[in-house]
């Protein structure tokens, strides 16, 4: 009784709603979303700064712009695996976190103080490292707190915010700016930052598990249940730990995990093509304005945004094979098909049937497509919970979560970045309808390599009551 007391005592203040679920989703649900909606809060002010804080001349304007975000993708995908790897290095995210805030504080007063080119660029240099650093500790936090088995739901979640934060920015960054100015719009993103530096400080880790490592009590126990075939291992391979480019080595060497990270770059290529080159075809073939383009837009992403919640819950009770393998296979034919309209080689195409029939397979791919959120995400957490199950310690004492995820983040921006570059090339050599032949081509073979090597929840339960 007395060391129960004591250890209520020696407890931090509130230390049950702080280090609750709720609370840890809740503050890494605000940190996604200040991430995504800073990332895109620039881009309303951006003429301003070039045009009037560092007096470029307008012509030039879009060309600055172009540029602004190309390195956005680029240092993103440069920066994933170190950023990863720092984080399983340091045994306290809270820290580390907070570390990243205070970056984005400055990042933020570089971008809108800036009075010349390069220190703009510079301010995004910096920004970009931030909003990676903050999406894969983020994930990798909740991952840790609340188990690799919620991973599906807590990618659905990821996928809200996203798409919430990247429209929201915008929006608050131009309504911001009309009704109080410059400083206004700046001071609100500053005002988001300081909420999410507070919160951050408020909230408790959970003790992050055992790798069998520094765990004395655990580790026998660990250990015991590992030896089935041969009766040596228990002694040995166990405490080895992998590093550096070993690390990675190991990871794409598991059949599942290579898998989730090729679904993930064919998830992130088909929406990269898609969205590059809709606006140019329907503006050549219909005619049509930006507001049917925003509205077809609306179609690739709204479905994701509110079937998010029940396709995490779905890949948590049955795994992503299933998903994935229908998200890809069922998504051919209405990829391919959309490439019909507008095109004079397809008769049944003309006209106002034509609009119908894009529009219907733009909407059926934007409902098939929900259901691969989080493939990355899901196929790296879960790869590294088997190895450690099988090797305790593999990884270190802090585990592979965020290196993991590190390079799903590297993967999803590298397919963003390949998208437009694949489509421009085979658009300008070829044609749209050649283009989504292509499309067709990548999702078929994605929905093959996800229905071969991804596993179902199913698999592992029956495997591990053969085991026991």
């Amino acid at each position: 009784m007395s060391r129960g007391h004591q250890q209520e005592r020696d407890a931090p203040w509130a230390h049950g709603w702080r280090s609750s679920d709720t609370f840890i989703i809740s503050t890494m649900s605000l940190a996604l979303f200040t991430d995504e909606l800073l990332f895109a809060f620039m881009l309303p002010l951006l003429p301003t700064v070039l045009e009037q804080r560092i007096g470029l001349d307008p012509s030039l304007t879009q060309r600055y712009t172009s540029i602004f975000l190309t390195e956005g993708a680029i240092v993103s995908v440069v920066a994933s695996p170190f950023i990863g790897s720092i984080a399983d290095a340091v045994s306290s995210k809270k820290t580390l976190l907070l570390t990243v805030l205070i970056l984005a504080l400055i990042s933020l007063a570089c971008l809108s103080l800036t009075t010349h080119l390069i220190w703009l660029f510079v301010g995004r240099f910096f920004q970009c490292i931030v909003s990676q650093a903050l999406w894969i500790v983020g994930m990798a936090t909740m991952a840790e707190n609340l188990g690799s088995e919620h991973m599906a739901k807590i990618a659905g979640l990821s996928s809200i915010l996203t798409a919430a934060g990247t429209t929201a920015g915008p929006l608050l960054s131009g309504l911001l700016f009309g009704a109080g100015g410059y400083w206004c719009a700046w001071a609100g993103a500053g005002a988001f930052l300081l909420v999410d530096i507070i919160m951050r400080l408020l909230m408790l880790e959970k003790p992050v598990k055992s790798s069998g490592v520094q765990d004395g009590e655990r580790e026998p126990l660990v250990k015991n249940n590992q030896p089935g075939a041969n009766g040596e291992q228990p002694d040995h391979p166990p405490c080895v730990e992998v590093r550096g480019w070993r690390f990675h080595v190991c990871l794409f060497q598991d059949a599942r995990f290579s898998a989730g990270i090729y679904c993930s770059f064919a998830y992130a290529l088909l929406i990269g093509c898609l969205e590059s080159t809709m606006a140019v075809h329907v503006r050549s073939a219909f005619g049509w304005s930006a507001v049917q383009v925003g509205l077809l837009l609306g179609l690739i992403q709204g479905p994701g945004i509110l079937l998010a919640a029940p396709v995490g819950w779905m890949k948590d009770r049955v795994g992503s094979r299933i998903p994935t393998t229908v998200g890809f296979l069922m998504s051919v034919p209405f990829i391919v098909l959309l490439g019909a309209p507008g095109d004079d080689r397809f008769s049944f195409a003309a006209e106002a049937r034509g609009k119908t029939i894009f529009v219907g397979c733009m909407a059926a791919i934007g409902c098939l497509l929900c259901l691969l959120n989080g493939i990355g995400s899901i196929e790296a957490t879960e790869t590294i919970d088997e190895l450690e199950a099988r090797e305790p310690g593999k990884f270190g004492s802090n585990g592979g979560y965020s290196r993991a995820l590190a390079l799903t983040s590297m993967t999803w921006m590298a397919g963003l970045m390949c998208g437009p570059l694949l489509a421009g090339f085979v658009m300008e050599t070829f044609g749209y309808f050649e283009l989504q032949c292509c499309l067709g081509v990548v999702s078929f073979t994605a929905g093959l390599v996800a229905l071969l090597f991804l596993n179902s929840r199913r698999s592992h339960a029956v495997k591990q009551q053969q085991d026991e």
